[in-house]
């Protein structure tokens, strides 16, 4: 397992030091001060949030983030939910590689894949990405499907309950797969499955009619928008793994009805643009889960899955390590500004197209983020890619105009 600790911890000090580099140059959007606000305030037994306007409880049933409540109460900053985030999706890496090697993978092929598995641009989406309880999602996953495979009964429920509560969604892929585990593997464990989602679910109901809440979801239908990109994401998503969950042919049945959540769902569109969003983070999850069955089915493609992952990476994935992307130009003037908010005490309402400012001073819990519309206003790029301002900002030499991190001529 030496390989996929070292692999870990390389990915975590990579991304940490990326998603740093983000924040400071303020390019987060206001989930991260989402979450953070609602972390601290959930230290007086309150959800509410001036990102959503309402208590977070109302809008998501993700009951995992009262774990985080203590550690957010130690360093209520935005820089730890980063840090929870990235090594989250690091050291999901662990039981992904265990898993395949209790299966049958061989040791190398079992680190290959799990190498693989961080180079894909959901994993790496994710860890870049704003915050998100679907970020636990993977090393929840993963680990349950290591339990469950060793046939520990009390592990494999730890972990379904913890994945149960992570969002309203994920009982139902709980239900899925607890019913798909007691028809194919062991019983007493599917059925106990079974019996959390179910609990969970109907604890979530009952809170939701006491509160008044609910949650927060899209409509569905079955005209399916831009069905090119829906393919194109699928073709992301297995790609990296050098298709290897194909080689289990009809089991990928199982992956339907996470594929259906976003395929069918509107209005919101997953372009392949967004197979970096936490909404993929559960076919994520499954594709590499059905990888490692791939891989023992077929182990000659297990030297394939780097070069296809990098190919993916640096040419397809939509972060920041795309081949000719550079991490943004920090305005330390800027970035100051929003911890002096942050630390004031002072109420404010924060300007909705100042989401980045919103992320850092979250954490008083006095300041808001404006409900209304941002007016129309030139957007700044995506990503700088003048490789030049970069390096000649990192010796002190700043270009004259910077669009939120971005250079601008």
């Amino acid at each position: 397992m030496r390989t996929a600790y070292i692999a870990a911890v390389v990915f975590a000090i990579v991304y940490i030091a990326l998603d740093l580099n983000k924040l400071y140059a303020l390019r987060y959007g206001a989930d991260l001060g989402t979450y953070l606000q609602t972390l601290v305030n959930l230290r007086h037994g309150s959800s509410w949030n001036f990102g959503e306007w309402k208590p977070h409880f109302h809008v998501h049933d993700s009951w995992i983030l009262l774990l985080f409540v203590p550690l957010v109460a130690i360093a209520p900053y935005a820089q730890t939910l980063i840090a929870v985030q990235v090594i989250a999706v690091a050291a999901a890496i662990i039981p992904l590689v265990a898993f395949a090697r209790e299966i049958g993978v061989t040791p190398r092929a079992a680190n290959l894949l799990g190498i693989a598995y961080l180079m894909t641009p959901s994993a790496q989406g994710v860890a870049y990405d704003n915050f998100s309880e679907n970020v636990f999602v993977p090393l929840l996953a993963f680990s349950g499907a290591l339990f469950a495979r060793k046939r520990l009964l009390w592990p494999t429920l730890a972990v379904a309950l913890l994945l149960a509560v992570t969002k309203e969604d994920e009982v139902l892929f709980v239900l899925w797969f607890g019913a798909a585990c007691a028809l194919w593997w062991d019983r007493r464990i599917g059925l106990s499955v079974l019996a959390v989602a179910l609990a969970a679910g109907a604890a979530f109901w009952l809170s939701e009619r006491l509160s008044g809440g609910h949650p927060n979801v899209p409509p569905y239908g079955f005209a399916v928008n831009d069905p090119g990109g829906k393919l194109t994401m699928v073709a992301l998503l297995l790609a990296p793994f050098a298709f290897a969950p194909l080689a289990i042919g009809s089991a990928l049945l199982l992956g339907l009805p996470l594929a259906a959540e976003i395929v069918f769902m509107r209005p919101w569109n997953y372009e392949p643009s967004r197979v970096g969003s936490h909404y993929t983070a559960p076919l994520l999850a499954v594709t590499a889960v059905a990888a490692g069955f791939g891989l023992r089915r077929w182990p000659n493609l297990a030297r394939a899955l780097i070069p296809c992952a990098l190919i993916v990476m640096l040419l397809f994935s939509d972060g920041v390590l795309h081949l000719g992307r550079w991490p943004y130009i920090v305005d330390w003037a800027a970035y100051g500004r929003a911890v002096a908010l942050r630390d004031s005490g002072a109420t404010a309402i924060v300007p909705r197209f100042d989401e980045g400012t919103w992320a850092v001073a979250a954490a008083n819990p006095r300041i808001g983020l404006n409900p209304s519309p941002a007016p129309p206003r030139a957007l700044c790029p995506a990503y700088d890619t003048n490789a030049r301002a970069f390096f000649e900002s990192v010796i002190g030499r700043m270009p004259a105009r910077l669009c939120r991190g971005v250079p601008i001529r």
